[in-house]
């Protein structure tokens, strides 16, 4: 039987009640493989610096979506003064099915180089009147024996203190190579190479730091370990980022 992170209808409703008690509107900005694609924006994103948070496009990696969900649950009170632009899943045919790919076998993170996916479209025309200071990517790792990041950044990198904030949950992944690149106490800081990302399609992080975020951090938790350890995770690690990011606001 499928565990219920991936009900996507159940993961919505919870959004929708959220959304409601914090005075704030669940935005449908897509409609793809028969699902509605959401977003949820703060209104002080509109004149400070923002924080692009985004969980699910891959759904296999649902303690990605249910960390998103519960970080924003523990801070109900205090969403709306922050600038956020929150996608709580970005691909629910994926979540409902426990599968990485969207319903035509694409992997919904490599088709940010253009308006070539509805998702991808979708999301890049929310991000179009805003600016990022920051931004954190939620995804798991079959592979991963640990948490683990990827860090694009223009300014003075800030991913060790996210990985202290989350290690106590679970110990960072202590491989010297993680899919193929050079990893240091679980941080990878691959240089970007444009050509590269041509043959194989842009992924939200690429896109992002190319349009100017300041940060970018990829994190990912060990999807066979407990998921609810793997959620808590995931809420530590947003809950440094938010931190943080206030500390650059300010």
């Amino acid at each position: 039987m499928r565990s219920s992170c991936h009900d996507y209808p159940r993961l919505i409703a919870r959004w929708r009640a959220l959304a409601r008690a914090s005075g704030l509107r669940l935005l449908a900005i897509a409609q793809v493989d028969g699902y509605p694609v959401y977003c949820l924006k703060t209104p002080a994103l509109s004149t400070a610096p923002g924080l692009y948070l985004s969980a699910g496009i891959h759904g296999d990696e649902p303690a990605s979506t249910e960390g998103l969900l519960a970080w924003a649950q523990n801070h109900q009170a205090s969403l709306r003064g922050l600038p956020l632009l929150l996608f709580p899943c970005l691909n629910p045919w994926g979540l409902a099915r426990n599968q990485r790919s969207d319903a035509s076998g694409n992997d919904v993170n490599r088709m940010f180089q253009g308006d070539i996916h509805p998702t991808t479209a979708a999301v890049r025309r929310e991000v179009r009147p805003h600016r990022f200071s920051a931004a954190m990517l939620l995804h798991e790792d079959y592979d991963a024996l640990g948490i683990y990041l990827y860090e694009h950044s223009r300014t003075p990198p800030f991913g060790e203190l996210i990985l202290q904030a989350a290690e106590a949950l679970i110990p960072r992944d202590p491989r010297p190579k993680i899919d193929g690149r050079s990893a240091r106490q679980g941080i990878l800081r691959p240089r970007l190479s444009l050509k590269r990302f041509e043959e194989i399609g842009h992924p939200e992080a690429v896109w992002l730091h190319q349009i100017g975020c300041r940060r970018g951090v990829t994190f990912e938790t060990p999807s066979e370990m407990a998921l609810e350890l793997r959620i808590q995770a995931q809420v530590a690690a947003i809950g440094r980022i938010v931190e943080l990011q206030r500390k650059l606001a300010s």
